[in-house]
């Protein structure tokens, strides 16, 4: 009877988050017709961001299955977190914590991201050091292994193989094998315990 009971109430909360997230699902849609840009995308997940509890973890859910690349069942954005970027792919059982922005990603299966992280763009979102800030953007995929731990505050710029940990407050500009531990600004590997 339970697990009846359950089901019952994932399809209701399931129901709820589609209800909460239609109208910035209408705004997102009206995004086809701006020439290209994702304004009404990312004002609506702004909005849903801010929606508390299990009720906005649902209509999150609800509106990224249906606005990014890829956002399969079991994943979850957390209150205050949202993504800027339509081709973001989230795949099953990944989860995004608080306060987070997320550009154009792909969360393997099972990660698991801390609050407070950012992971942009690519390195060159804004330009370079060496070309200075330009009006040429440079969008790139930024890739995270499945089952990879993020920790709180790190800023991620370069992808992150599977089965890794990335240490709270890390600032990740080179890509990191699988397996790895990193810590640090800039982050760096250090020896795996046991």
């Amino acid at each position: 009877m339970g697990g009846g009971l359950k089901g019952v109430f994932r399809t209701l909360l399931a129901g709820a988050g589609i209800l909460i997230a239609f109208p910035a699902l209408v705004l997102a849609a009206c995004d086809r017709c701006s020439g290209g840009r994702d304004d009404g995308f990312v004002f609506g997940g702004q909005a849903l961001a801010l929606v508390p509890g299990v009720i906005g973890d649902a209509a999150r859910a609800a509106y990224y299955s249906r606005t990014l690349a890829l956002f399969e069942a079991g994943a979850a954005v957390h209150f205050g977190s949202y993504f800027s970027k339509r081709g973001a792919r989230v795949h099953a059982g990944a989860g995004v914590g608080a306060y987070c922005i997320m550009g154009l990603v792909d969360l393997g299966p099972g990660v698991r991201i801390a609050s407070r992280v950012s992971i942009t763009s690519g390195l060159h979102y804004h330009g370079s050091a060496a070309g200075g800030i330009r009006d040429e953007i440079i969008v790139t995929c930024v890739a995270v292994g499945a089952h990879t731990w993020i920790g709180e505050g790190a800023v991620i710029g370069a992808d992150v193989g599977a089965d890794c940990i990335v240490g709270m407050g890390s600032v990740v500009i080179q890509a990191v094998p699988d397996h790895s531990i990193v810590i640090g600004n800039p982050a760096r590997r250090v020896p795996s315990v046991g």
